[in-house]
């Protein structure tokens, strides 16, 4: 069984490379290619691949901001995805969720490239060593920070909590969980009153600690008005 795959990177001469990774596997076939990030629905479209494999090095941006846009890439893509990220790229469960394989560009090799196709094409999500390990001891953390107060929610507020503390907007939080807008600020609201808080960076300070810095999430653009507008 052949396996469609379709290729987006900046670089003329990384797509080339990475087309020539993946011929070594007679069975993987590149139905599309793009200079452009927003091109991916069009090759969607037009090759139907079964996986995408991403370069992602040419996102500009740093921290939370980085990673919103490489989780947008993702989505966007609407198929599994090989995302090929610079050294030290921050993984989340966000991006498992999405369907993404994340491997290190420095350190990939042709035979890794081309198993995390043919896996993820199977039904599989490969995950590098190395970043279960860093997302096995984040989720412990995390797990261990929020345990007392999370009790406290139900189910799908503890959804719309993660999102919050990740400094999400009612928008974004409505698409990631496919609620309505009213729905999300209803849940905000029992969200706070729930645990005693005041504001959307209230939130934020319990799970993650006083900031030092402020976040670039528009979900806390308007947090100097000390209480929820939700």
């Amino acid at each position: 069984m052949h396996t469609k795959a379709g290729i987006i990177a900046a670089e003329a001469l990384v797509r080339d490379g990475i087309r020539s990774m993946l011929s070594l596997d007679r069975t993987v076939d590149v139905v599309g290619e793009s200079a452009s990030f927003a091109d991916i629905p069009q090759v969607r479209r037009r090759g139907d691949p079964d996986v995408f494999v991403i370069d992602a090095s040419g996102l500009r941006g740093t921290g939370e901001v980085h990673a919103q846009r490489i989780r947008a890439l993702v989505d966007m893509a609407d198929r599994p995805v090989v995302l090929l990220a610079d050294d030290g790229v921050q993984c989340d469960t966000e991006l498992l969720r999405l369907g993404a394989c994340v491997l290190e560009r420095s350190r990939v090799s042709s035979a890794d490239l081309v198993s995390s196709v043919r896996l993820l094409a199977a039904g599989y999500l490969p995950v590098e060593r190395r970043l279960a390990q860093q997302l096995a001891h984040r989720a412990l953390e995390e797990r261990a920070g929020e345990a007392a107060h999370v009790r406290l929610l139900t189910p799908r507020e503890r959804d719309v909590f993660h999102l919050l503390a990740r400094g999400r907007s009612n928008m974004e939080i409505a698409a990631s969980l496919t609620l309505a807008h009213s729905t999300v600020k209803t849940h905000v609201r029992g969200i706070l009153k729930k645990l005693g808080l005041t504001s959307r960076l209230d939130v934020v300070i319990l799970v993650h600690g006083p900031l030092r810095r402020p976040l670039p999430s528009t979900g806390l653009r308007h947090r100097a008005r000390g209480r929820a507008t939700a």
